[in-house]
């Protein structure tokens, strides 16, 4: 499920349907509302249709399952999705999507958040490409990485997707694993992150916040838009909206604490903002998809420049704004909360 929210426009995206709700300012008209409230029949359909394209390349649970068929049919147990390789598959992923790969670049990833899961971890990484199904991806991969993918001591994968380029992370030696692993798991896989895993370090406001901006800046630099910085107001609202959702038991957009209030209440100089709320949140990737397949022209408007995003218990809050000051991003691909652009 999933909300956006605009000053002066509430739309809710419902699972039975489509409500529209208004409530303009007193600067705007209120035909300006009205217009956009007579889309919802092609607004939904156009949601439904990009979330099914969205859903056809990368998606973990289809080519997890494929991978687990192959390895049964060998007599190998079962491997799963692991959090931590996901991430580092996905760092790989955008830098070698946006040009910045390097030689070493797995071996500072190794260094930095995959030997500390396990005294004895092995780790490799493979980046194959293009393809137009991830079925057809997983027959190339297990002919090309045969011998690593059918190993008895594989015990985990991560998986990142880019315009049809695939990076693989495989990892042996964890120290820590799930007390059961499901060969097949629904879509969209949850992964599996073990206590006081490398992932920790970058997570802010219940988001890995370094894989969020590097997935949404790799969109918007595909789209000629400059890369978002953090603005510390809007996060520390929309960890507010995620608790306020959180009270309420379901997700809005129009709560009893309103966004642009509690905003212009903190003298933030913003010229706009932009706000959105949902559910069943997943994990930064799977968000960074729902936005792209929902409201990608907003989310790559380049006037935005500042964002916030926060979850808690599944719901989540992504508040975006226009400055009257230009914003000088250092990583558009962060590795680490180290590397963010935080402006306030």
């Amino acid at each position: 499920m999933f909300i956006h929210r605009n000053v002066g426009l509430a739309v809710a995206l419902l699972a039975a349907g489509l409500l529209v709700s208004a409530a303009a300012p007193a600067t705007a008209s209120s035909h300006i509302a009205a217009a956009a409230a007579t889309e919802p029949a092609s607004l939904a359909d156009a949601q439904k249709a990009s979330s099914a394209n969205a859903a056809q390349l990368g998606d973990a649970a289809t080519i997890v399952c494929q991978i687990n068929a192959d390895r049964k049919a060998r007599y190998e147990l079962p491997v799963f999705v692991h959090g931590v390789l996901s991430q580092a598959a996905a760092d790989l992923g955008n830098r070698y999507a946006n040009g910045t790969f390097s030689d070493t670049l797995f071996d500072e990833i190794y260094s930095r958040t995959l030997a500390p899961l396990g005294g004895s971890v092995y780790a490799s990484y493979k980046i194959l490409g293009s393809f137009s199904s991830d079925l057809q991806y997983v027959r190339a991969v297990e002919q090309a990485i045969y011998s690593s993918l059918f190993a008895r001591n594989l015990q985990a994968i991560g998986v990142f997707q880019n315009a049809g380029v695939y990076t693989l992370v495989l990892a042996t030696g964890l120290a820590a694993t799930p007390a059961s692993v499901d060969a097949c798991p629904a879509s969209p896989v949850h992964p599996y992150y073990p206590p006081g895993s490398g992932n920790s370090s970058n997570v802010m406001n219940g988001i890995d916040l370094p894989s969020f901006l590097c997935s949404l800046n790799d969109k918007r630099s595909a789209a000629s838009s400059s890369a978002y910085a953090v603005h510390r107001a809007l996060e520390n609202e929309a960890l507010q909206q995620a608790k306020q959702m959180v009270s309420l038991g379901h997700y809005t957009v129009d709560g009893p604490r309103k966004v642009d209030q509690s905003i212009y209440d903190q003298n933030v100089a913003v010229k706009k903002l932009y706000w959105f709320a949902g559910d069943r949140y997943a994990n930064a990737r799977s968000l960074v998809e729902l936005l792209m397949a929902s409201y990608a022209d907003t989310v790559l408007d380049p006037s935005y420049s500042v964002i916030g995003v926060a979850q808690l218990n599944g719901f989540w809050s992504l508040i975006m704004a226009e400055l009257y000051s230009s914003v000088s991003v250092r990583f558009a691909c962060p590795l680490s909360i180290d590397e963010v652009t935080f402006v306030s």
